[in-house]
């Protein structure tokens, strides 16, 4: 059975005839082209998952006389997945012919621009979702019949119940906050595993390189 790259790199260590220059560079640059493909091909899907979600939500609010509230999170939806499409597009710019060590060092530099980037981005992104979805959703026909429930209370302010309101706009304001604390967790939670090995990888070569 052929022979992974993660077996290759622990045996050339632990063979000393294994440690010529050339060869050790080899796995190295095997390593990182590893790496960086796995993270593209996640990313990709990720992308692909964002359009298809926002499609579905679209979909969801035509059939549900939530027709705006489905076009505002489509058309922002779209835009994140445009904005991460040219993320991908920078990333596939950086310099292929420099030695794999500053290769991954662009890498990771490019992963902490994109977390900082998106962060500052979610701050938006994620109060407009949830405000544009409870509102939607409120005032869909799914809710007809709650609406027509509470419509005589007197907590309610331009067709919405004044106690939920104002806990949705603290859910908001909450996310909005904290946006960068949550989107950490979300590329942790999908891309950890390969910024775990990304680190170790350039853990290993600035310990060879002294």
């Amino acid at each position: 059975m052929e022979k992974s790259i993660e077996t290759i790199w622990k045996e050339g260590f632990l063979n000393k005839n294994e440690l010529l220059a050339p060869k050790v560079n080899d796995l190295y640059n095997k390593k990182s082209i590893h790496i960086i493909e796995k993270f593209e091909n996640m990313f990709r899907m990720n992308i692909w998952g964002i359009v298809v979600v926002s499609t579905v939500l679209l979909v969801l609010g035509i059939f549900n006389g939530a027709l705006i509230a489905g076009l505002i999170m489509w058309v922002m939806f779209l835009y994140v997945a445009y904005t991460a499409h040219h993320e991908l597009k920078a990333l596939e710019k950086v310099d292929k012919g420099q030695s794999s060590y500053l290769f991954l060092k662009s890498f990771k530099a490019w992963i902490d621009n994109s977390i900082d980037r998106y962060g500052k981005m979610y701050r938006v992104v994620y109060p407009v979702f949830v405000l544009t979805f409870y509102i939607g959703m409120w005032f869909s026909d799914s809710f007809a019949d709650v609406r027509q429930q509470v419509g005589n209370s007197s907590d309610m302010v331009f067709g919405l119940h004044l106690h939920i309101t104002l806990f949705v706009i603290a859910v908001a304001t909450l996310l909005s906050i904290f946006s960068k604390a949550i989107h950490r967790l979300d590329v942790k939670s999908l891309y950890g595993g390969i910024i775990n090995k990304l680190d170790i990888a350039l853990a290993e070569m600035e310990e060879l390189r002294g």
